[in-house]
């Protein structure tokens, strides 16, 4: 019964690979994002070319808000290839009439560049659709900065006015890639912790497994090195589990160890920690727990789990099961690992004296 860190279960491992990093959840609440962000911003401008007579213009960002109206709710009903494409068409077309307008020196070009990293991220699928648009995109930029960024505009607007929307549009980018790396980063933070608990525990029961709370309980030996404090243990089993499993079928024995999961958390405190160590057998850590209180503990587990109807669809009447518990506290310059060896002696003994009892390994070093 070694502490050591069992290997992942291959399950988790293989839904890391097909997984995508950005759920197409994740994607379709981007877009509405940015149909928000961008209709509004559009409204600004719509404002702003009105008052600098630019109608043109004006006219082109009422267009653009009502694209945004479109994408935002293309997206709010899932159809999120849709709204993508009308995104992509929106940057692209607003960017080269403003440019073509009112000039390179505007900086509206840069919105451009803002597709390829959304592109990059995105659900889209096939893969092959991603590398066209993040191409395209390469190719209009290139082709708008050779033919636009020395010509003349058609509109000659004030140099402060210029400046003004260059520099605003400087922001306005770096501001939105800030956005797209912090909005990148927490999907990915959410990716890893959804992989380490999927790696951490138990996809019947949902408690933690064997890895899990090995790695809690070697904190809590930590902790208990630098004070003087207690820790126990209780090592659960089911009793006469395989005859549920061969008489009543695996479904109804995996109902029993779902509902018997959810009695053995409902008896821990905050600081508690339960796993499924193995089969039908659990391990209960209780910091700060002395042997009385361990065994007032492992007693309430027992009476609960004795008194716990399980119903089972398909097999008639409700089964009901008992539990045998081991408990050991931890000695003074014991490890973990040999009071985990009491624990099950002592749960191994109380299965020869009848089942369905709480039975104690000493916490004397001398027994």
């Amino acid at each position: 019964m070694a502490l050591s860190s069992p290997v992942i279960d291959a399950a988790p491992q293989q839904a890391w690979h097909g997984m995508d990093v950005v759920h197409p959840e994740a994607f379709r609440a981007l877009l509405q994002g940015i149909g928000i962000i961008a209709g509004v911003t559009h409204v600004a401008f719509c404002a702003l070319f009105f008052w600098a007579h630019v109608a043109p213009l004006a006219y082109v960002n009422i267009a653009s808000v009502l694209s945004y109206v479109w994408v935002f709710e293309l997206a709010r009903r899932g159809h999120v290839a849709r709204a993508w494409a009308v995104t992509v068409l929106e940057v692209l077309g607003h960017a080269i009439l403003a440019v073509s307008v009112i000039g390179w020196d505007t900086g509206f070009h840069y919105y451009i560049l803002l597709v390829i990293p959304v592109a990059v991220i995105s659900t889209i699928r096939p893969v092959i659709l991603k590398a066209i648009t993040v191409v395209g995109v390469m190719m209009s930029y290139l082709a708008l900065d050779i033919v636009l960024r020395h010509r003349e505009p058609p509109s000659a607007l004030p140099a402060v006015f210029i400046d003004g929307l260059h520099y605003f549009n400087v922001v306005g980018v770096m501001i939105i890639l800030i956005f797209l790396a912090g909005y990148y980063y927490y999907l990915i933070d959410k990716a890893t912790k959804a992989l380490r608990d999927m790696a951490l525990s138990d996809p019947l029961t949902q408690l933690r497994n064997r890895r899990a709370i090995t790695e809690m309980i070697r904190r809590e030996e930590s902790r208990l090195r630098r004070g003087q404090h207690h820790l126990s243990f209780i090592l659960c089993d089911l009793d006469h589990f395989k005859v549920i499993n061969d008489s009543k079928g695996h479904d109804a024995g995996d109902e029993v160890l779902k509902v018997v999961s959810k009695t053995l958390a409902s008896c821990m405190r905050d600081v508690d920690f339960v796993a499924r160590w193995g089969g039908e057998e659990f391990l209960a850590v209780l910091p700060d727990t002395d042997p009385e209180g361990a065994k007032l503990v492992a007693e309430r587990i027992r009476r609960k789990v004795e008194n716990q109807v399980i119903d089972v669809a398909g097999i008639g009447e409700p089964l009901k099961v008992t539990m045998t518990l081991g408990v050991a506290t931890l000695r003074p310059g014991e490890g973990a690992e040999q009071a985990i060896i009491r624990a099950d002696a002592a749960l191994y003994e109380g299965k020869h004296q009848g089942r369905n009892r709480v039975a104690f390994a000493s916490f004397a070093l001398n027994s």
